[in-house]
């Protein structure tokens, strides 16, 4: 499998680093505008392999992306303490619109993997400057927001992650919803396992919600970015895709013309099924409301 990874910094190192452990890659191009930096974390990556799986890992330029099975984009600038993600809009669209022309050329054939935020407005905007089939222009959308709600309800009801079914949707920010109506643990709906639950002074599962979805604002506040579970993260994602599982992730995916975080069945074409899970009256009114703030950004920005 041949990965070009766009952007050396601490997301897309984050990103091989972790994908180095799934021992599945035998070529990774690391593309960055600094070529010394994309150099050095090559060589540093590279110095891993013995430990996991023999990699030509090098610095490229886009026309090394040819022939890749993935590109990754993380290429863009920082969000910043205070900032959200949305403000970043105007900052990177123009190195995504310039990405995606590079990408049209070098790599139409690939699976194209949109990290850079805002998360959905920019898989959008890559989609059009692409005109790559929409089932394979995606972006990580609400999977990690969905895998931070997880860790938290695990650690917090004392019960494995893998066996909680609960899917955060929408924009990959301040507008997500979280889906209590089909939230399980065990197969029991999540309010009525938590009804059961034996465990004293028991937070209310809407604080483990407003802690996932302000984790990022206070990890950045903290150490200045989150890299490591996103790294993670995406790797896991390409790892399933790549060996066609066929799992159901929560990624940006075209909806209604706007790219939003949704559930769908994730192959080794790309997107294969939209999940239609069941929203209730208000999940539903959510959801509407997620989507006009990203489609208000793309009319701003001309789309």
């Amino acid at each position: 499998m041949k990965v070009s990874i766009i952007g050396a910094g601490r997301v897309g190192i984050s990103i091989a680093f972790s994908l180095l452990h799934k021992k599945i890659v035998d070529e990774l191009v690391i593309i960055d505008k600094n070529f010394d930096r994309a150099e050095g974390e090559a060589l540093d990556l590279y110095h891993s392999t013995p430990f996991f799986k023999r990699t030509k890992i090098y610095a490229g330029n886009f026309s090394d992306m040819k022939e890749s099975d993935f590109v990754v984009i993380t290429a863009g600038a920082s969000q910043k303490p205070g900032e959200t993600r949305l403000d970043l809009t105007k900052r990177n669209v123009e190195i995504i619109k310039d990405i995606g022309k590079k990408i049209a050329f070098y790599a139409p054939e690939s699976l194209i993997i949109n990290v850079t935020n805002p998360v959905d407005v920019l898989t959008y905007v890559l989609w059009k400057e692409t005109k790559i089939d929409s089932s394979r222009i995606i972006g990580t959308g609400t999977i990690l927001d969905t895998m931070r709600f997880r860790s938290l309800v695990s650690r917090h009801c004392n019960v494995s992650a893998n066996s909680i079914h609960a899917y955060i949707i929408g924009e990959h920010g301040d507008s997500e919803i979280m889906v209590w109506s089909s939230a399980t643990i065990g197969g029991v709906k999540i309010k009525e396992f938590c009804n059961d639950c034996k465990i004293k002074n028991c937070e209310p599962l809407e604080k483990l919600f407003e802690e996932t979805k302000n984790a990022a604002y206070i990890i950045i506040g903290k150490k200045g970015a989150t890299n490591l579970a996103i790294g993670a993260v995406t790797s896991e994602f390409i790892t399933s895709i790549y060996r066609d599982e066929k799992r159901v992730w929560t990624p940006s995916i075209l909806i209604d013309d706007v790219y939003i975080g949704f559930p769908a069945i994730v192959g080794r074409e790309g997107i294969e099924r939209i999940i239609g899970i069941q929203l209730n009256d208000e999940e539903k009114k959510l959801f509407e409301n997620s989507k006009s703030i990203i489609r208000k950004h793309l009319n701003e920005l001309g789309y």
